[in-house]
């Protein structure tokens, strides 16, 4: 049920308890059994006792459950009774001996019947709203009372009466309800899943969501079959900030789409997801002393300590570190008066003769005459390291591919002496009177295919 509804209920049922109660105190009355302040005292315990009743079970009407609601209307009516009856002879004396307006002794019974709902939940702040509540209900209805029975006034005077004692319950049930909403702190929303749109004010210090009919905001039907009887826990510190907290369930919770894993801090606006419903948290905006009341969480940041590396063990032994020197320290002090830094000067001849640039030849030749010096630069080479002798890469000969299968086998072809090429400038063979050694080879004639017939 929504916050809106749980004033309009309050108030309608509340009138309809209390007209319901006044009949039932004026077929009373009118069989002559008992005297007036017999009479008073009936109405005041009836009267008192339907309101209480009818309010404390529209509080609880946010769980749905025939069985809770019927649990909590017993508390309402003992508490309201008593309210009423208090309420009836207080406002009447005051009336009798002060002539006071009865308007105070129904506040006193309009505090009766706001103090259930605190007391029931055992809720300090319902408690402190009901009173506060029930006491204005009381005193705008107990200043109604009288005018509207006058005003109403008939013959036998039961209409102006059963209307006086209607709005009376209504102001009572409807400021009871306002003010528990006004001044609330905290409070869910049920934005999907079962049974959109409740909501429930946080009033105690502990709240349990889950799937038990026992709780006041229970999740209940096939769709919620993987919650726990008692699925989330929403406690309430003693700086005011709510925390919740998964009780270890399988399918978990989450807020604001991240999984919880420890107690988390809620501000308002968070979303709580336990399994298909989305409940939203939502907070009274804080005033500045509030805020400044509340002690600031202290952060404790932990100092990431490298661990020690243990040298490795060998042979039972550790491996011998080597040795630590300590840094040498001049011990002289410095001069009071320091003087510049003295460079040698160069002579004309080192200033006008040219310089090369080094070789490293360790042993060069000798500088003739005219030529310029050059500065020889020996490179040292360690004894017995000398470098290695370079080897040409051996030649592989080419693979030899084995004949494939079923090739023919190949005959080694004779080998056609090629024509010899005389040197440049050799006289050409037989010339001179020496004959050739070899006669020239001609090419054999070509003759053409035979035609087949």
């Amino acid at each position: 049920m929504s916050l809106a509804r749980l004033v309009y209920y309050s108030a309608v049922i509340a009138g309809y308890a209390a007209f319901v109660a006044w009949f039932l105190a004026e077929v009373i009355g009118r069989t002559g059994a008992f005297g007036e302040t017999m009479v008073l005292a009936i109405t005041g315990v009836l009267v008192g006792a339907g309101i209480g009743g009818s309010l404390n079970a529209v509080s609880g009407m946010s769980n749905g459950q025939w069985a809770q609601l019927v649990r909590r209307v017993i508390p309402g009516l003992v508490a309201g009774s008593i309210g009423g009856l208090i309420g009836a002879f207080v406002g009447n004396e005051l009336f009798r001996l002060l002539n006071l307006p009865r308007a105070f002794g129904w506040m006193i019974m309009g505090m009766g019947i706001g103090a259930v709902e605190g007391i029931y939940d055992r809720s300090s702040s319902k408690l402190r709203n009901g009173l506060i509540g029930g006491a204005l209900g009381g005193l705008v209805g107990g200043f109604l009372f009288d005018p509207l029975q006058s005003l109403l006034q008939s013959g036998s005077g039961i209409a102006s009466r059963s209307t006086a004692f209607v709005i009376l319950g209504m102001c009572i049930g409807a400021l009871i309800g306002l003010a528990q909403v006004v001044l609330k702190e905290a409070w869910l929303t049920v934005e999907d899943g079962y049974r959109t749109g409740r909501q429930l004010i946080l009033s105690g210090q502990e709240t349990f969501l889950g799937r038990s009919d026992a709780l006041p905001l229970p999740f209940l039907g096939p769709s919620n079959q993987d919650l726990e009887p008692k699925h989330v826990k929403i406690s309430r510190s003693a700086d005011g900030r709510y925390t919740l907290e998964d009780l270890g369930t399988k399918s978990g919770t989450r807020v604001n789409l991240v999984p919880v894993n420890a107690p988390v801090v809620l501000n308002s606006g968070d979303v709580i997801r336990l399994g298909s419903n989305r409940v939203r948290f939502n907070e009274r905006t804080r005033q500045r002393g509030e805020e400044a009341k509340a002690p600031a969480p202290e952060l404790k940041v932990p100092m990431a300590v490298p661990p020690k590396k243990k040298s490795p063990q060998i042979g039972g032994g550790s491996v011998p570190q080597p040795p630590q020197f300590p840094l040498a320290v001049p011990t002289t002090p410095a001069p009071s008066n320091p003087q510049p830094p003295q460079f040698p000067t160069a002579s004309p001849e080192q200033v006008t003769r040219p310089f090369a640039a080094p070789t490293y030849n360790p042993s060069p030749p000798a500088p003739s005459s005219g030529e310029p010096a050059t500065l020889a630069v020996p490179v040292h080479r360690p004894p017995g390291l000398t470098p290695p002798p370079l080897k040409p890469p051996p030649i592989k000969p080419p693979p030899v591919k084995p004949p494939m299968a079923g090739a023919p086998p190949t005959v080694p072809q004779p080998a056609v002496p090629s024509a010899q090429v005389p040197p440049p400038g050799s006289p050409p063979p037989g010339a001179g009177g020496t004959p050739a050694n070899k006669p020239p080879l001609k090419p054999p004639p070509l003759k053409p295919p035979p035609m087949k017939k």
